[in-house]
C-alpha cells in the first residue's frame, strides 16, 4: 500500500508542479517581450511618417509574443490541473485507510 502514494507524487504531483513553475517562468519572460513589442509598436504608429513594411513586422512580432503568453498560461493551467488529479488521489488514498 506504500507505493501507491509514491506513484501518485512521482506521475502526477511532481511534474505537475515542474510544469507549472516552468511556464510561470517562461509567461515571465514572455509577457515582458510582449510589452515591449506593444510600446514598440505604439511608438511607430505615433511617428509622422512610419513605414508600412516596419509597421507590419512589428505588430506581427507582437502577435507572435501574445500567442506565446497564451501557450505558457495553458500549459501552466494544464500543469496545475495534472498536480490537482495527484493531489486528489493522494488525499482519497488517505481517507480510504
Amino acid at each position: 500500500m506504500k507505493t501507491r502514494p509514491g506513484i501518485l507524487l512521482l506521475a502526477l504531483v511532481i511534474p505537475g508542479l515542474l510544469v507549472v513553475l516552468i511556464s510561470l517562468y517562461y509567461f515571465g519572460t514572455d509577457y515582458d517581450a510582449l510589452i515591449k513589442a506593444e510600446n514598440y509598436l505604439e511608438k511607430l504608429v505615433k511617428e509622422e511618417k512610419p513605414n508600412e513594411r516596419t509597421l507590419q513586422f512589428a505588430y506581427h512580432r507582437a502577435l507572435a509574443h501574445r500567442i506565446n503568453v497564451f501557450a505558457d498560461a495553458t500549459w501552466g493551467l494544464l500543469g496545475g490541473v495534472i498536480t490537482a488529479v495527484g493531489i486528489h488521489g493522494l488525499v482519497m488514498l488517505k481517507e480510504k485507510d
